[in-house]
């Protein structure tokens, strides 16, 4: 949902207004903000049509994108959207417990993958820690639906942290089971001291990694974190823009 518009900015001058919902770019449907920004690079200067909706009704916009020089980034294709916000219906879902595991299990795979991956700029101090996670509850409970949303990432962090228990690392959980198939293998023991020795390191590299954390997780607390100022953007001036259209 369009929240601000940039002075002569080409959405102003196509005729979108504030409180508009964009839901199809080029006949493509759009589910997330990231989706109409890439199709936006993508097509760079070149005409974007846009079903939006206003008051209930549908239409179509047409908006060219102008290529604006940002500072410390360069020229980028822009439709001049100074600011967005949530739009749209949330609705109430019961998804079933293996659907939550399937979810749970693939958004591990893509942050572990995107976390050893060359290519990616994902690194270990980007997880949270217990600082975060507080302040994630803080912020879900300032929204209308807080309790509802605190409830669906509390199950969300302990299917998580379920799953994770069972990686084969000793002191976790998995880490025993583990264990347990070798010593039925070798049908003997192993050795005590060897145990305690990777236990020990095991749980220092643990706790090492969760301080590790939180130092950043501190960082980025409100109050801790340093104000950006916002480039300034400059579109060329325009003819006056579209007239607006009754709400």
């Amino acid at each position: 949902m369009v929240s601000k518009l940039e002075t002569n900015s080409p959405a102003l001058y196509a005729g979108i207004r504030p409180g508009d919902e964009i839901h199809e770019a080029d006949g493509i449907k759009l589910y997330h903000l990231l989706g109409l920004i890439t199709h936006i690079q993508e097509k760079g200067t070149n005409a974007i049509t846009l079903k939006i909706k206003r008051a209930g009704e549908l239409r179509e916009v047409t908006v060219t994108p102008e290529l604006v020089d940002i500072p410390g980034e360069g020229k980028k294709p822009l439709i001049g959207v100074r600011e967005w916000s949530m739009g749209g219906i949330m609705k109430t879902v019961h998804p079933g417990v293996f659907a939550q595991i399937h979810d749970s299990v693939d958004a591990m795979i893509s942050t572990f993958g995107a976390l050893f991956s060359r290519r990616s700029d994902i690194k270990p101090q980007h997880l949270s820690g217990p600082v975060k996670i507080m302040n994630i509850y803080y912020v879900l409970f300032k929204s209308e639906q807080g309790w509802r949303l605190a409830l669906w990432f509390s199950v969300i962090m302990n299917v998580n942290l379920a799953l994770l228990n069972l990686l084969p690392i000793p002191v976790l959980d998995g880490g025993h089971i583990v264990l347990a198939l070798v010593e039925g293998v070798r049908r003997r023991p192993v050795s005590p001291k060897l145990l305690q020795a990777v236990q020990t390191s095991c749980a220092v590299a643990i706790i090492g990694y969760m301080l590790y954390i939180v130092f950043f997780d501190v960082q980025e607390l409100p109050w801790n974190r340093k104000q950006e100022k916002r480039p300034e953007i400059r579109f060329s001036p325009k003819p006056e823009p579209a007239p607006v259209a009754p709400r």
